[in-house]
């Protein structure tokens, strides 16, 4: 699936307070979460990945307001998007159970407005053409997706399972023993 020009973004931004330890940096099934989310966008058709947050990082730029969370990343993101791209593909750095078809189903076919699964705003798909709210009337996803007219996919429950974020170290600790 490779030449959609969409460009992969991951989220790796955050403390990681409740996990005590960066995230990205976890290893499940002999890879890091973020060598993971990397793959996966790649998987799903991404041209460029992108790492949110993480200015040390090989395609990594930082934050333009540290602490201001997810949806000011993703402002951050579309504001760097090449004029040539159609669009961002954003994945949180601690969504590893994710699959390639969940994230195809966000690009496929080229949407017009974001997307995302229903009562889950991460992973999404943004539109480069989107309309941006004010980033002072932002702090959530749910708030800076509502004026992008976004389109809420139905879920099922084997797929809202490999939507969940691992949070904690005990989150962890089931991923490992799951699987």
């Amino acid at each position: 699936m490779s030449g959609s020009g969409i460009i992969g973004v991951v989220l790796a931004g955050g403390e990681s307070l409740r996990m005590g330890q960066d995230k990205a940096g976890l290893v499940w099934n002999g890879q890091s979460l973020l060598a993971r989310a990397q793959t996966i966008l790649a998987e799903a058709g991404c041209t460029s990945i992108w790492v949110s947050g993480r200015p040390d990082l090989p395609n990594g730029f930082a934050d333009s307001h540290r602490d201001a969370g997810p949806a000011h990343a993703l402002l951050d993101a579309l504001e760097r998007l090449p004029d040539d791209a159609p669009g961002l593909l954003a994945l949180a750095v601690d969504m590893p159970l994710v699959a390639v078809e969940d994230l195809v189903a966000l690009t496929r076919p080229a949407p017009e407005h974001a997307r995302a699964w229903c009562e889950h705003p991460l992973p999404v798909y943004l539109p480069a053409d989107c309309p941006r709210p004010d980033r002072k009337d932002v702090w959530s996803i749910r708030k800076l997706v509502t004026p992008m007219q976004i389109e809420w996919l139905e879920t099922s429950p084997a797929r809202r399972e490999r939507l969940r974020n691992i949070n904690t170290p005990e989150d962890f600790e089931r991923l490992q023993t799951e699987r």
